[in-house]
């Protein structure tokens, strides 16, 4: 034991650096400790080295803050903690009462940390949630940052309870009294105090490594999305200083010549077109209902189409595309002064920044119709909804075409091109522009209803939305399917197979998603075909839980084939119809949600599927909280046909309106499971490779 002096900024042990032996009573001054997220203050009655571990290297740099005095004693191990504190009885209540002190400090320097930490992660996620957006405004192609994906929330230690930093709080408050009436009582008292202090001190110290270890590799996995970030930012902060005309700045000038002389379409069509759009431009009633406007608006979608299939088809085999001409295809974009300065611009970034959807599900119309054209996909139905092949039939059997030009056109790519663009595309582009008398296929600023960088429906957007509804209604895109293997004993297991459809992205500013079609041809297992515009002035998730409600029927429809609206076998139609139709004698129903339901059959036109979709979208939104909208009949069918996942269930369990439907359907699934679970144990047992198909089952009947 000595008494060593200490002069204002002189270091006593250095982090990293000298090794734990000694411990040191502070008698006079203030010292800090320091690591590389965390420091506390030790005043007189403080234990310099008490959250340290003897013979390891110091996790703090101790620093004399103003001229300061200690006694140092050795430290090998708890023994000799309490060797100190027993040759020194008369301060132990004053060493007790700073221990308490300093082990709150390092409490609240963790929960400092913890939410540094935690912050500093929902940062980098939001950050690269509005990436794409950002990137778009900066005429930038978006990076994939893979390590961005890996990134986890940091996770408090589960051996530090809360209660333990509100009790050490606390006696910090009252550390006046404690020490008079508490710590002096007795010396076991305040060592033990002091032991326990000890104790959670170096757990402490122990979370807050794994905290800075944490922060640090936080870094090093975000270090080059954030440096691409700050240029980014950069980048629009001098888009937005910059002078008119600087040379960075997308310059968009006779648009519209441009995308006809790259089309290569006849003089006399592309006249035409340039004269309808320059008349367009000057009327400013080009939306009225007049014989006028509207004999316009259809000349100039007649003209359109044509061209858009030339520029289409030239730019197949181009590889450096015109910007005017990307965003024609992306947009309709025909004229820079139609669209206005400001929104052509952000065409232009939007149509530089543009990547397609790695997944191949989220498609551009142009990059869709590639496929038609490319054989890689079939042409979509018409609106008669006849498919490629029963078209052909048709035309045949009323006498149109003859079986040899049958032949020649159903895998000509031209012929799929103009069935396609004829059907899918024009008619798609109207319904999806939702005011469909007023339609008009060109770019114009008086149908832009809400800024474009939001309107804008990005693919890794529209999967954020399809995300949240599959989290909810799991089971939104999976068909019933069935696997047999008799090498393996099975006979016949059925299973949910889950088919995500195709979304295009039809060329406008529009307020509706709509479903083409639910499958291609016949088979079942095949992708549906959705359209939204790439610009959606609507509520986006109003929007997507609408279209896969449109969705949930279609397919159901489709799977039960004759008998969608027969009560007699049970389904999401068949049920919803019986329901709608036989509802005034209906006793489950009160008078008032009677007169609601009259209400809503004269708002929908007595249209089953759109009321369906409204109770699907209050389903959804409202009742997966527990905020209840529907009737008990409405509740029932949705919920036995698009049953919530578990962690939905688990939230309304309590409410008595969901108890028994939920008991009734996790008994139901239990009984299911129970023979897939016992086929999967036999065949583990035999060594035999257990099929994905089974395991993908039992994990879907467990959701």
């Amino acid at each position: 034991m000595g008494l060593v002096t200490l002069t204002k900024g002189q270091i006593v042990h250095k982090a990293m650096s000298d090794t734990v032996g000694t411990l040191e009573i502070l008698v006079k001054g203030k010292i800090r400790a320091t690591d590389q997220f965390t420091s506390f203050v030790i005043n007189v009655g403080g234990i310099i080295g008490l959250v340290e571990s003897p013979s390891k290297e110091y996790q703090y740099t101790y620093e004399a803050l103003e001229d300061a005095s200690v006694y140092t004693y050795p430290y090998e191990g708890t023994d000799d903690i309490l060797a100190m504190l027993r040759c020194n009885e008369k301060i132990t209540s004053v060493l007790a009462s700073q221990s308490v002190f300093i082990t709150h400090e390092l409490f609240s320097e963790y929960e400092r940390l913890f939410e540094s930490a935690l912050f500093e992660f929902k940062k980098v996620k939001s950050d690269y949630a509005d990436y794409p957006e950002l990137c778009i405004r900066a005429g930038e192609v978006p990076t994939k940052f893979e390590m961005l994906d890996l990134i986890v929330p940091p996770v408090k230690n589960n051996m530090l309870s809360s209660w333990e930093y509100g009790y050490y709080k606390s006696l910090k408050e009252h550390e006046a009294a404690l020490g008079k009436s508490y710590y002096a009582l007795s010396q076991d008292i305040a060592i033990g105090t002091i032991m326990i202090a000890e104790k959670n001190q170096k757990l402490i110290s122990v979370s807050t490594k794994f905290l800075t270890a944490y922060k640090k590799q936080l870094s090093r996995n975000t270090s080059d999305f954030t440096t691409t970030l700050k240029m980014i930012h950069a980048k629009i902060e001098n888009n937005e200083k910059a002078t008119e005309g600087n040379e960075n700045d997308p310059v968009i000038t006779n648009a519209l010549a441009v995308i006809l002389t790259y089309s290569g379409v006849d003089s006399e069509l592309s006249a035409k077109f340039q004269d309808e759009i320059a008349a367009f431009k000057a009327s400013e009633t080009r939306y009225d209902t007049a014989d006028e406007a509207r004999l316009l608006r259809k000349n100039i979608s007649s003209s359109f189409y044509k061209i858009y299939k030339k520029v289409f088809l030239k730019s197949l085999s181009d590889k450096d595309i015109p910007i005017e001409v990307k965003m024609f295809l992306m947009f309709g974009f025909v004229d820079e002064e139609l669209a206005g300065e400001k929104n052509t611009s952000i065409l232009c970034n939007i149509a530089r920044s543009y990547v397609p959807d790695p997944e191949g599900n989220i498609l551009l119309l142009s990059e869709w119709l590639k496929k038609v054209y490319k054989l890689q996909a079939d042409p979509s139905r018409n609106e008669f909804d006849q498919d490629w092949e029963t078209y052909l039939r048709e035309q045949k059997a009323t006498g149109v075409l003859k079986q040899e030009q049958i032949d020649a056109m159903i895998n000509n790519p031209d012929s799929r091109l103009d069935f396609e663009i004829n059907n899918l595309f024009s008619l798609g582009n109207r319904m999806t522009f939702g005011r469909i008398s007023v339609f008009v296929p060109v770019f114009d600023s008086m149908n832009v209803l809400k800024p474009l960088n939001l309107a804008y429906m990005t693919s890794s957007k529209i999967k954020e939305h399809i995300s949240k509804i599959k989290s909810i209604d799991f089971g939104v895109f999976c068909r019933q399917a069935v696997y047999s293997n008799t090498d393996i004993g099975i006979t016949q297991v059925y299973y949910a197979e889950e088919v995500e459809p195709y979304i295009i992205l039809m060329p406008n500013a529009g307020t509706r998603a709509t479903l083409w079609q639910e499958i291609e041809g016949k088979k079942r297992n095949t992708k549906g075909r959705m359209l939204i515009s790439i610009f959606n002035l609507e509520n986006t998730e109003d929007c997507m839980i609408k279209l896969l409600g449109e969705f949930r029927w279609e397919m159901c429809k489709t799977e039960q084939g004759v008998h969608w609206n027969d009560v007699t076998d049970p389904s999401l139609t068949s049920m919803y119809c019986d329901y709608l139709q036989f509802f005034k004698k209906n006793q489950t129903l009160s008078s008032e949600q009677k007169d609601k339901l009259r209400l809503d059959l004269k708002k929908y036109n007595n249209n089953y599927k759109s009321i369906f979709i409204s109770d699907y979208l209050a389903y959804l939104k409202f009742e997966a909280t527990g905020s209840l909208r529907l009737n008990k009949v409405a509740r029932e069918i949705l919920f036995n046909s698009c049953p919530f996942s578990r962690q939905y269930r688990e939230v309304v369990y309590d409410n008595p309106q969901y108890k028994e439907l939920i008991n009734h359907y996790t008994a139901h699934n239990a009984n299911v499971s129970k023979p897939l679970q016992n086929l999967e144990f036999r065949l583990k047992k035999e060594g035999l490779e257990v099929p994905h198909e089974l395991t993908d089952q039992i994990e879907y009947l467990a959701k």
